[in-house]
Order: C-alpha cells, then sequence, then structure tokens
C-alpha cells in the first residue's frame, strides 16, 4: 500500500494501479446552488446556472467577466478544498459571448439579421437553453461538402492546439503544487448524437470517416501539447449512448470508432499520457471495444443508473481506472444514510484500487449539502486494504 503521500502522489499511484491509502476524489461538475451551500456563499461552480451566470457577465463588460472568470476558478479552488478532493478539473462552460441580451433571462449569440441563437434561463427548471436557432438544418447528404471544409481546416486547428492545449492546467499545477492534481480536457471523437449524424453513418460513411480522422489530427495535436505541458490525465471521449445503450449500432463503431480512437489511445501511451473515455449510458455492447481493443485506461461520465456499476466493470476489466460511479440522481432524491450506503458499495466494489471516487457527471441542482458529505464521508471512512 502507498502512504504517506501528497494528493498528486495518490492519483498517480492510483493510475499506476497501486493501492493507496484512500481512494482519491474526483466530481466532474458541482452545481452552483449546491456549491454555494456548501461554501457558505455565492458562488457560480457549474452546471447551466453557471452559462446564464457568464451571459450575464459578458454583457456587463469585459472588466465585469474578467472579474467573473476569476472568481470561478477561485470557487472551483476552494470546493476542491472544502471537500478534500484531489482531482482538479475546469468544468464545462458556454464561452461565447452573447451579443444582446433580450430580457432578464434571454440572450441572443451571433448576427441578429442572420444567423443567430437565442438562448433562456429557465429558473424553474434550472437550465439554460436554446429556445431558438436559425441556422440551416445539416442533412445527411451534407456530409461530403461538411468532410471537405473539415479536412481543409484541420491542419490550422492542430497547430492551434499543439500551442495552446494543457497551459490553463499547466498553470493551475504550478499554482496548486502537490496539494492536487490537474487534469485537462481534449482528445475527443465521436459522430455527435444528431439525427443527421447518426443517418450519415450509414449514408455517408466516406464523409463521416473523413470528419473523424480531422478529429484525430487535432486530438493528436492536443495530446501532444498536453503532454508537453506535464500533464498527466486527458479527460476525453464523447457521449454517444443513453440509459438503453449505444446511440448507433457495434458495426458503426467498430468501422468509424474504433480504428481512430486506437490511434489516439496509442499515442497517449507514447506520450505517457492516461486517456480517459467519457460518456453517459450503458455501454457494454461497445465495451470490449473500448477499453480492450483500442486499449483505453480510463473510464469517466460513469452511468451507475444505466447499469455500469463499479463491481460489474471490475470484474469484467481488472485494471481498468474508472473515474467516479455515484449516481447524481441518488445524490440528488436519497437520504444521507442511502447516499453513504451507495457510495460504501461502490467503494468496495472497485477492489480497492483503479477508482476515484464522487458523483459520475455532475453533482445536481438542488442536491442537499449533506448528501454530499455523505458521498465523501464513504471515501473518508473506506480503507483498501493491499
Amino acid at each position: 500500500m502507498v502512504d504517506n503521500v501528497t494528493p498528486y502522489q495518490r492519483c498517480l499511484a492510483t493510475l499506476a494501479g497501486e493501492v493507496p491509502d484512500r481512494m482519491p476524489a474526483y466530481t466532474p461538475t458541482i452545481a452552483c446552488d449546491v456549491a454555494s451551500a456548501i461554501l457558505g456563499r455565492r458562488v457560480d461552480a457549474g452546471g447551466p446556472s453557471l452559462w446564464y451566470a457568464e451571459a450575464r457577465a459578458w454583457v456587463a463588460g469585459e472588466t465585469a467577466h474578467d472579474e467573473f472568470v476569476h472568481a470561478y476558478v477561485e470557487a472551483l479552488v476552494d470546493l476542491n478544498r472544502r471537500l478534500d478532493i484531489e482531482v482538479f478539473r475546469f468544468g464545462w462552460r458556454k464561452t461565447d459571448r452573447p451579443t444582446r441580451q433580450l430580457d432578464e433571462f434571454t440572450f441572443l449569440y451571433g448576427d441578429p439579421d442572420g444567423v443567430r441563437q437565442v438562448w433562456r434561463w429557465d429558473a424553474e427548471v434550472g437550465n439554460y437553453i436554446p429556445v431558438l436557432d436559425t441556422a440551416p438544418r445539416i442533412r445527411p447528404e451534407d456530409y461530403p461538402r461538411l468532410a471537405r471544409e473539415r479536412t481543409r481546416g484541420a491542419a490550422r486547428a492542430a497547430e492551434a492546439a499543439r500551442a495552446n492545449a494543457g497551459a490553463a492546467e499547466q498553470a493551475m499545477q504550478a499554482r496548486l503544487g502537490e496539494s492536487m492534481f490537474v487534469a485537462a480536457g481534449g482528445g475527443g471523437i465521436g459522430v455527435g448524437q444528431s439525427e443527421a449524424g447518426l443517418m450519415a453513418c450509414l449514408l455517408e460513411p466516406g464523409a463521416v470517416g473523413d470528419i473523424l480522422d480531422a478529429q484525430l489530427e487535432v486530438g493528436l495535436a492536443q495530446m501532444e501539447g498536453i503532454a508537453a505541458r506535464g500533464i498527466k490525465v486527458v479527460l476525453g471521449g464523447g457521449d454517444m449512448a443513453d440509459k438503453n445503450g449505444p446511440l448507433y449500432s457495434p458495426r458503426v463503431f467498430r468501422h468509424l470508432i474504433l480504428p481512430r480512437l486506437a490511434k489516439l489511445a496509442a499515442r497517449c501511451r507514447e506520450l505517457g499520457l492516461h486517456y480517459v473515455w467519457r460518456t453517459d449510458g450503458r455501454l457494454w455492447l461497445v465495451s470490449d471495444m473500448i477499453f480492450r481493443e483500442a486499449g483505453v485506461p480510463g473510464y469517466g461520465e460513469v452511468d451507475y443508473d444505466a447499469g455500469m456499476e463499479m463491481a460489474a466493470i471490475r470484474q469484467r476489466y481488472p485494471e481498468l481506472v474508472v473515474w467516479a460511479n455515484a449516481s447524481g440522481d441518488r445524490l440528488r432524491r436519497g437520504s444521507a444514510a442511502e447516499v453513504y450506503d451507495h457510495c460504501r458499495a461502490i467503494l468496495e466494489g472497485s477492489g480497492g484500487r483503479g477508482y476515484f471516487h464522487g458523483c459520475s457527471n455532475t453533482v445536481l441542482g438542488g442536491t442537499p449539502v449533506e448528501n454530499v458529505w455523505a458521498m465523501m464521508q464513504a471515501r473518508d471512512d473506506y480503507r483498501p486494504q493491499a
């Protein structure tokens, strides 16, 4: 067992398959209202309310937006420290600047007289969603043109990615030292979830393959930039499943995704990077391709409620590193005792290694704070055995 280590060293030991002194913690996102309750002050930390808050900051001007970003980063650091979470990551943001604010809750993006989107904050459901999009609808027959455009722009995009990927994470790791372990996002690959994209996999597979090759070129450049800046973990993947299974067939996955994913995973191994495939949903129909054939070493956004449970994953993939498995729905709806038991079962199912503990996706708005503490208490009480 690895003992008397820093949080950074604990994460490295977990990646190496060693038994740590305790399981390191990782949770991708904590909703703003929950984060505020944890910290005892109003913060914008994650989820759709963060996107709405950033839109309001943008329309207040450059200085207000700069202050918003600074406060956001400080909130993430404070949350990790308060909850004793080892892994730091920048969250999902909607960073594009609105053209104008239409009313208290509604913002216009793009050209007011041309292609534009309108987004609105719905306080009742706690979501910031597009309510208008005038962009031309993409059809499967458009994919050859899109492929040509992506191919032409791939080299320039890759050059920019190589120059910039991992820079913010490098600066944060230097600031935090070994008190936390910073992970970077990048290397995403997939056909998306649109009806047109899914149909194009069957009707225009050559064009979809060309688009995936352009994604791969950029992803490989991101990996090189991230590795050069000393970051060890890349949170990649691509949403491609729901609770019933993959959105496209295993045959499509094998033909279109697997060859590119295998190249990406191989390059990460050469660079000394741990690559994490992230997607919600039930993955069993394609999981062998991802974790055995492509050799991806990490799995994130692991959807407990879709049947991706820690004990079953560990039985099938003894060496796979699992990045959080607690159910966000269980955290929001259950009692603190139920959350504690849920998390203890996950920790026990891990076998004491290869697991970063936390909520698999988002600690949802309205989650009781005591349930977040119960999730972390389960981690603190569990001691892996060598």
